[in-house]
């Protein structure tokens, strides 16, 4: 349990990054709150409520077990939706942004303008010479961040020069088979990541948890294929490295298919995220 003070403390942050937020960019909060609504359920508070955050905790401490157990038994079924449905939010992150595509191939990241200012790594995983979301946050963390892009392919002379325009680096080669995403940091003469983003088709079950024993990474953004099964084993991956889901969108285009966004415990302050009860259950592998 987190003591009174840090809570509140938490709450004044929160309160002020959301008034900041929406008075940076206003037209684009009501774009993504509408694209919020369409595509996922989500938790609300009342910002001039004091105790919203101190509530939304306690329910979610309160139902941890029902929502552990209910999300269990879903993925032993093949009914993605049903196991969808049951995905419930481990972490409250009321600043999330989506970027890159309108439709499919944008992520919701958490308050991304917060990123560390010094030493910023963020890596992007699966391009096919589509970078919207590369140069959207690029464009959103001020571009002082080194962004490293990976595909199987090598790409196009048009991806490589916009690539080497906004301080990024790309490999090529099939993750993990032939490179790793170590490979790729160790390479580029990096030590940390703030934003990992893999859409690797169904590589990542392999190519994660290695990198995640090696490597500090504050967020995940991960898309997840095949069975309701494989989906809760790759979550229960992340949830024994400490990372909580605080975001859960289907993609449109295709059932097997889920994208989930995750924070890292220790990183949860830099971003104004408040940590709401573990759900996934750690020690089911």
């Amino acid at each position: 349990m987190y003591p009174t003070k840090m809570i509140c403390s938490q709450t004044t942050l929160v309160v002020f990054m959301l008034v900041v937020t929406l008075t940076i960019n206003i037209f684009s909060y009501f774009t993504i709150f509408k694209i919020d609504r369409k595509f996922q359920a989500t938790e609300q508070i009342d910002i001039n409520n004091p105790k919203a955050l101190d509530d939304l905790r306690a329910k979610y401490v309160f139902n941890s077990e029902k929502y552990s157990q209910d999300l269990y038994r879903a993925s032993k079924g093949d009914d993605h939706s049903a196991f969808y449905e049951k995905v419930k939010l481990e972490a409250f992150c009321p600043l999330k942004e989506r970027l890159g595509e309108i439709d499919d191939g944008g992520k919701y990241v958490c308050n991304p303008r917060m990123v560390r200012k010094d030493d910023c790594t963020i890596i992007s995983l699966g391009l096919n010479n589509q970078i919207y979301f590369d140069q959207h946050i690029q464009n959103v963390t001020g571009g002082h961040c080194r962004i490293l892009g990976a595909d199987k392919d090598p790409q196009n002379m048009e991806t490589q020069a916009k690539y080497g325009g906004m301080n990024g680096k790309l490999f090529s080669g099939m993750i993990p088979t032939d490179i790793s995403i170590s490979n790729i940091m160790q390479s580029a003469g990096r030590k940390e990541v703030e934003i990992l983003k893999m859409d690797i088709e169904g590589g990542e079950m392999k190519a994660l948890e290695p990198f995640l024993k090696e490597y500090k990474v504050c967020q995940i953004l991960i898309e997840v294929h095949k069975s309701p099964a494989e989906h809760f084993k790759m979550l229960q991956i992340m949830a024994k490295h400490n990372f909580r889901i605080y975001n859960v969108e289907t993609t449109p285009y295709c059932v097997m298919c889920c994208e989930y966004s995750l924070i890292h415990d220790s990183c949860m302050e830099q971003f104004a995220v408040v940590p709401l009860a573990p759900i996934v259950l750690r020690n089911e592998l």
